[in-house]
């Protein structure tokens, strides 16, 4: 007979082959969920907070208690909205499976615990109150093992059984303002007691599992690399050499930069103990069992490996969706290794180097109401490894190179498949930065590619005629200078420090890409010919001119829009959230939205958390496609070229039969100037004070509104306005402003 480990492990082939033949790596598609709609999802965080069970908050007042609850549960609730945690997904199922093996046996934790998976590149796991455990992908994505996922999940099952997450009431008081990776961390953020105690206690969790020793205290050197890749490969010299491109050596002989991370820092003034101390302590812990090669049973499972791939397509298109091209494209090299014939590793490639094409083009943004110029520059990252010589090679190509470099990828991942609609967007955006860029000239770039140069310069050599023509001529200064610029050196050799000028000839042949270019050409033309004559206007024309520009941007001729759910806030004067108040707006909100979209004759469809109960897995989806395309599209709508969602937005675009998204923030806070001291003093001048305290509180409403309208066709923010008024949160005020929102909206442009 098969034992009861055996069994499960059996059971859990089963499940891996079956997902195995679901998941085309080729055709990769990201995490999606599946069934059912688990609770922690469908119920609304007003019901949580009241049904949560206090009576392990004992230790806590009835005020702090009552706090404790609305916060915690509203921020678990944020993250499980934010369109980055899945359910039913192959990972989360395996996390779930995984769990349950765990904690069998443990009478007290059995069906108490859900676990997620988090998309994010950041390397954490967390656990909460209400007894759901986030692992994240970047972590599984940096695993070596099971063994090692086993013992992450122990440490966070530990944090709950042990009640740890009560010491999280501190988290509970913080500012609203972070990012969903920045609560997952401060979730995730335990007393130096509370995580050697985690610890100890998982040591034993993962030895009556039944996995080897030797794996818990690697899972700790893949803490303290996380911040790596999650491989370190030396680049192949000749990774981006075709046909047609030819990089000299020389560009990768820049010498790593070091790893510095270390084990022994200094954590004085840290929360956590350092790592080297962790590790010491499971060290002691792992030998006070002696039976750890009793039965071996799930170490290096065969699905851990299937599921870390997943793991690491996702961390690909993460970097890509954050616009941080080097990482991605990092990965894409450790990736395609095993999988070379990977569309989605080609197009994500070519989306990262948009990015990079893009990176090389000034990026100026006008002010309507001001003669100035804003200039916006991105901070340059450090690298260490072997990532370093892909950033060093990278950086030192000069603007022209990187489009040169750029266009080449691209166009040869369109030609390879000219069905794709990703590669064709990514070829036709990039041939329109081309056009956009100063520095792409077509003519200076060579006619042949660069063996065909050198076996043209070998011919020349043989030719004495040609040898006295070339010998004539390098005593021209001016022939010199436009050779050099063509990457001509002067003795007339080649240039391998301008390589790129010999790699994109037979797209400058090719005919599709002559006209494309020169149909872009003429919008850039009339472009330019607009601003020669905006500058030869008078500032008064100038300022007017922009300001009607201004005022037509918000008209879009939109008779119909799909809702995208509303971000609304209710903060108190110290920026805290006021769960029950914010809750309240909401509602009041949406009753505005449809009532005056209904006068205006304007048809909304919704894609929103209004009503969770009704919402399917593939309301989900959707859900979490648009939150992460809003995220990156709003982020550098300016001068935006992703186009890896197009093929999606369509979709949805049919679905719901509408091609303009409407998604606003609204944030109201209640703050009258209303203080001891001058309160105290307008008492005493009492007839000051009947004037002073009406209008202080009367103007104590701060109303922040921020409304954006995506294109679903092409994927760009097409409106991006703000408005920041003294208005109270009421029906009338939110009303006015959303009816002249639509009322604008669903106006068309003029012409002029």
């Amino acid at each position: 007979m098969l034992s009861c480990g055996k069994i499960l492990f059996a059971g859990f082939l089963i499940v891996f082959f079956q997902s195995a033949a679901q998941t085309d790596f080729n055709h990769y598609q990201s995490l999606r969920s599946k069934g059912p709609v688990p609770k922690d999802f469908s119920n609304p965080t007003l019901t949580k907070i009241k049904q949560d069970d206090r009576t392990d908050l004992k230790s806590l007042s009835p005020r702090k208690r009552e706090f404790f609850v609305e916060q915690i549960n509203y921020s678990i609730d944020e993250i499980l909205h934010s369109g980055n945690v899945t359910f039913g997904d192959t990972l989360s199922t395996y996390l779930q499976n995984l769990g349950d093996r765990l904690i069998a046996g443990e009478s007290d934790l059995e069906g108490k615990l859900r676990f997620y998976v988090y998309n994010s590149t950041e390397a954490n796991a967390f656990s909460t109150r209400q007894g759901i455990v986030f692992v994240t992908t970047g972590l599984i994505a940096q695993l070596t093992s099971e063994a090692q996922l086993a013992f992450v999940l122990s440490h966070e099952i530990i944090h709950y059984q042990e009640h740890h997450v009560l010491d999280l009431f501190e988290y509970a008081s913080k500012e609203k303002f972070y990012s969903y990776n920045e609560k997952a961390r401060f979730l995730s953020n335990y007393s130096r007691e509370n995580e050697l105690e985690a610890d100890r206690l998982a040591v034993k969790m993962v030895h009556d599992a039944g996995y080897r020793s030797g794996e818990i205290n690697k899972t700790f050197d893949v803490l303290l690399y996380s911040y790596l890749p999650f491989e370190e490969i030396k680049l192949d010299k000749t990774y981006f050499n075709t046909d047609e491109m030819y990089v000299p050596d020389m560009y990768f002989d820049f010498k790593r930069n070091e790893i510095s991370a270390k084990f022994k820092y200094n954590d004085y003034l840290m929360s956590h103990p350092n790592l080297a101390k962790r590790k010491e302590q499971v060290s002691t812990q792992i030998a006070t069992f002696k039976d750890w090669e009793k039965e071996i049973l799930y170490n290096d499972s065969l699905q851990f490996f299937y599921i870390r791939d997943i793991a690491r397509f996702e961390y690909v298109l993460n970097k890509v969706y954050a616009e941080e091209p080097i990482e991605a494209l990092y990965a894409i090299y450790i990736l395609e290794k095993k999988h070379p014939e990977s569309a989605f590793l080609r197009n994500a490639k070519s989306q990262a180097w948009l990015d990079i094409m893009k990176s090389s083009i000034k990026k100026e943004t006008f002010s309507y109401a001001t003669s100035s110029y804003s200039i916006n520059r991105k901070k340059t990252k450090f690298y260490e490894g072997q990532i370093s010589v892909l950033n060093h090679f990278i950086s030192t190509l000069p603007k022209a190179g990187k489009l040169a470099m750029g266009l080449r990828i691209i166009y040869d991942t369109y030609h390879a498949d000219t069905s794709n609609l990703v590669a064709k967007k990514c070829y036709e955006t990039a041939v329109h930065l081309l056009v956009k860029s100063d520095d792409f000239e077509m003519s200076k770039f060579s006619s042949k590619n660069f063996n065909e140069t050198l076996a043209y310069q070998k011919e020349l050599k043989q030719d004495t005629s040609s040898r006295s023509k070339l010998h004539s001529a390098e005593w021209d200064k001016y022939a010199v200078i436009e050779n050099q610029s063509k990457g001509v050196t002067e003795d007339f050799g080649i240039d391998s420090a301008k390589f790129y000028m010999y790699g994109i000839s037979d797209i400058l042949r090719d005919s599709n890409f002559v006209k494309k270019f020169g149909q872009f050409s003429v919008g850039k033309s009339k472009l330019d010919k607009d601003k020669d004559e905006f500058n030869l206007m008078t500032d008064a024309e100038q300022e007017n001119l922009e300001y009607f520009k201004y005022d037509e941007e918000v008209h879009l001729n939109m008779d119909s829009m799909l809702l995208f759910q509303p971000a609304i806030f209710e903060t108190t004067r110290s920026t805290e959230i006021d769960v029950y108040k914010t809750f309240r707006t909401k509602e009041l909100v949406f009753r505005e939205i449809y009532e005056n979209a209904a006068d205006l004759n304007i048809h909304v469809e919704s894609l929103s958390l209004k009503d969770l109960e009704t919402l399917s897995a593939e309301d989900w989806n959707n859900y979490s496609m648009l939150q992460r395309s809003l995220t990156r599209a709003i982020t550098d709508h300016e001068n935006d070229y992703f186009v890896l969602d197009v093929p999606g937005l369509n979709d949805i675009k049919a679905k719901f039969k509408t091609e303009k998204l409407l998604f606003f923030e609204y944030e109201h806070k209640y703050a009258p100037e209303l203080y001891a001291g001058n309160i105290a003093l307008f008492t005493v001048l009492l007839p000051v004070g009947l004037v002073y305290f009406p209008i202080a509180i009367l103007s104590g409403h701060y109303s922040d509104w921020q409304f954006y309208v995506l294109d679903l066709k092409t994927g760009e923010v097409v409106l991006d306005r703000s408005y920041y008024v003294n208005e109270p949160a009421s029906k009338h005020s939110i009303g006015s402003r959303l009816n002249g929102m639509f009322n604008q909206l669903k106006q068309a442009k003029n012409d002029y």
